[in-house]
């Protein structure tokens, strides 16, 4: 049996901020009310489209893996903010960073569709259905 691991990680964080302070300014509220009862200081706006966001970390993951995108048999996504339901965003990516012979499925479950998209991908690999996956 195939075993499966991590071997790159890539990310994307928009660069504009707000932050409590900022809500105060058109909002009844506090940084204190705020942070008190979520933990938050501040967001990340973004000023672009969810798929924009991650192929920019789908090119780090594949430059940290030191993979070529032809490679991939799969490309899952675990999001709940696509950019449409049709086409799916894992199509998209995988369109957009050159990844031809993917599988891309959108796993719209919320917080847990990371969890399942690497279940789902680890299992493939161990079962030698795939070699290669993105999440």
């Amino acid at each position: 049996m195939q075993h499966a691991e991590i071997t790159g990680w890539g990310k994307c964080v928009p660069p504009a901020v707000l932050s409590n302070e900022d809500l105060t300014t058109f909002m009844d509220t506090s940084d204190e009310w705020i942070t008190t009862r979520t933990g938050i200081r501040e967001r990340r706006i973004c000023h672009c489209n969810f798929s924009d966001m991650a192929i920019v970390a789908a090119g780090h993951a594949l430059a940290a893996a030191d993979l070529d995108p032809g490679e991939l048999d799969l490309i899952l996504l675990g999001s709940l903010t696509n950019d449409s339901l049709c086409p799916n965003t894992a199509s998209l990516i995988a369109d957009a960073i050159g990844a031809r012979n993917a599988a891309a499925i959108d796993i719209n479950s919320a917080c847990t569709g990371f969890l399942y998209g690497l279940h789902i991908g680890t299992n493939l690999i161990r079962t030698g259905a795939i070699k290669k996956s993105w999440l």
